[in-house]
């Protein structure tokens, strides 16, 4: 029997703890303290020693070269991306400023991991002694936009809302465009139950802008999770697997151009490899692999994510859009938007064609994104390839030479044909006159 969908909001953020009863796990959790498991009064933490898992397996490092060799600078410089989420606390981000929704925000001080985990995979630069890089885009600016505390109301703290999402929007709005210094990208890694007319004008009020929302599709939970839960604690469990699960602001990408709606691939913990770890959605444009992910925490140490993510899979695709943007600044919304897509591993567009809503059009290939040699018009639409050299008209054949002695043969061929025809005439009546002449 289905049980309900849960509260209004749910962060789709992970636990942080993996439990999972039946079969074994289908992979090892990564090693590290798990993000969610550090607040700001840990001064200590395990550090992950090996690198992040997606930023291996979408071949990051070689993108991030392909920018820097292209633009002579940091990948993602030049880009400035709003983090509407819980704060971000971290010197592993470079900020260019921060925003606080009173309304929405009851402590002085952001301490739920959650906006600076988010921040990192965005644009954390990378440790000195380190794993490798921590942030896709690390050149990129991060504008801090605060519209809750924690996942829980303990002692007053306020939780994600709708009215908070909307608060963040409409903080940004006004900074956003494609100008240089403007907010180019908004990463909304938060998600609610159902749409609305605030909430959909908040978002149109960012994109006409000709900024990029960027916003995770949600997460599902394991049966285990979901019976302990029963959907109480915002962890988006409690649906019935296979069914289309629209979550919002991820939603308008369905009907707005300039939004992206970010799922992710399967999570090799669970029992059942075969299905993702998002929500099943139509509203999925791209998917990108999370488990694993490094970040920054909010006691400035790496932390790992023990569990796949759509909020993490929205902050790389966020990342990656800011590659693209440092590397092609003069595109629109939509040129950035039909790279990304168009050079994923799905077939047709989720956009006027068939829809998958396992993976929309497939996992998001960075290097493919920026080396393919794409044309997409100002409204995204992508132009044929270079086509074949225009066809030459053939060269006319040479001119005959007059023939002065075509009469003179045309009439011999005539009397040649008489004089034939009459010597077969006149062999074939010989006999005939033969017989004559002897009776006379």
């Amino acid at each position: 029997m289905r049980r309900p969908l849960g509260v209004v909001l749910a962060t789709a953020a992970t636990s942080g703890v993996l439990v999972v009863l039946g079969a074994p796990a289908q992979a090892d959790p990564p090693d590290g303290t798990p993000c969610a498991a550090i607040d700001e009064a840990d001064v200590q933490s395990e550090a992950p020693t090996e690198p992040s898992a997606p930023i291996v397996a979408l071949d990051v490092v070689a993108a991030q070269d392909i920018v820097r060799q292209r633009t002579g600078a940091a990948p993602g410089t030049g880009v400035r991306v709003a983090v509407i989420d819980s704060g971000v606390t971290t010197p592993g981000v470079t900020e260019f400023g921060s925003e606080r929704a009173e309304e929405f925000s009851a402590v002085a001080e952001p301490t739920f991991y959650h906006g600076t985990a988010m921040a990192g995979v965005i644009a954390g630069r990378p440790q000195d002694d380190g794993v490798g890089p921590i942030g896709i885009a690390p050149g990129a600016e991060v504008y801090d936009v605060r519209v809750y505390d924690s996942d829980t109301s303990d002692n007053g703290l306020k939780t994600p809302t709708e009215g908070g999402i909307v608060a963040g929007l409409d903080a940004v709005a006004g900074l956003a465009g494609t100008r240089p210094g403007q907010v180019r990208i908004v990463n909304v890694s938060l998600t609610v139950d159902q749409p609305s007319d605030a909430l959909e004008a908040a978002v149109e009020r960012v994109t006409r802008t000709g900024a990029i929302v960027v916003a995770s599709t949600g997460n599902r939970v394991s049966e285990t999770e979901a019976d302990a839960t029963d959907g109480e604690d915002g962890d988006e469990g409690g649906y019935e697997f296979g069914e289309d699960v629209v979550r919002w602001p991820a939603g308008y990408a369905r009907t707005n151009p300039r939004v992206v709606a970010v799922g992710t691939t399967t999570d090799p913990t669970y029992e059942e490899p075969a299905e993702p770890a998002g929500l099943l959605s139509s509203a999925i444009d791209v998917v990108v692999p999370t488990f694993g992910s490094v970040t920054y925490a909010v006691n400035g140490s790496t932390c790992s994510f023990d569990r796949s993510s759509t909020s993490v899979a929205a902050a790389q695709v966020s990342g990656i859009l800011a590659l693209l943007a440092s590397a092609f600044p003069d595109d629109t919304a939509e040129q950035l938007i039909a790279r990304l897509e168009t050079t994923a591993t799905g077939d047709e567009p989720t956009r006027g064609g068939a829809v998958d809503r396992f993976r929309g059009r497939g996992v998001v290939q960075p290097v493919e994104a920026l080396t393919r040699p794409l044309r997409p018009g100002r409204d995204g639409t992508i132009a044929p390839g270079p086509g074949a050299p225009d066809r030459a008209e053939p060269a006319p054949l040479p001119r005959a030479e007059p023939d002065v002695l075509e009469g003179t043969r045309r009439d011999a061929v005539w009397w040649g044909l008489f004089g034939g025809g009459a010597l077969v005439v006149a062999l074939l009546l010989r006999p005939v006159l033969s017989r004559r002449r002897g009776r006379a």
